[in-house]
């Protein structure tokens, strides 16, 4: 009876589950999440590296077109004065002419056209002191309130100019 008891005795012994007793003994695992991967560390790095020296490459870049705007910038201002000073002196010049023209008007066609002629001239040398005195943000805002008040005015004196232009244009290339 000793052996049948024995086995009832060991099943009213309560064991400890084997998944418990080994779960407590192994050490604690990481995350699937935390597992180190050092391709993919290493992946990510090269990417940091390479955003901070495209940016650091931007930055430059925009200095650079900043400056070069800039000296652009300046050498279209510099060229725009010269052009305002020539444009003043052909215009002097042109004033002179009229004003010089204006006896010789009198005596062929009469004092009321050699007149026209003076006031003509009056008013180009006015222009040219205009010119001459203004700066080119002061002549650009003339200009726009002119166009503004005058617009047929305005459309009428760029035609003149074009046809003016083309013809000095064609001269100078047939004389070449």
């Amino acid at each position: 009876m000793a052996k049948a008891a024995t086995p009832a005795a060991k099943k009213a012994t309560p064991r400890a589950p084997a998944k418990a007793a080994a779960t407590k003994a192994a050490p604690a695992r990481k995350p699937a999440a935390a597992k180190e991967h050092p391709i993919r560390d290493q992946l990510a790095a090269t990417r940091d590296t390479i955003k901070a020296e495209a940016s650091k490459k931007a930055a430059s870049l925009k200095e650079e077109a900043s400056t070069l705007a800039g000296q652009a910038s300046t050498k279209a201002r510099e060229a725009a004065t010269k052009g305002k000073d020539k444009a003043a002196e052909a215009v002097g010049s042109l004033a002179k002419l009229l004003e010089d023209s204006a006896g010789t008007v009198d005596s062929k066609f009469g004092k009321q056209y050699g007149d026209y002629a003076r006031s003509a001239a009056s008013t180009v040398a006015g222009l040219a002191t205009t010119l001459d005195k203004k700066d080119l943000d002061e002549l650009a805002a003339s200009t726009r309130d002119m166009v503004k008040k005058n617009p047929a005015v305005a459309v009428g004196a760029a035609a003149v100019i074009g046809f003016v232009l083309a013809r000095l244009l064609k001269g100078g290339s047939n004389n070449g």
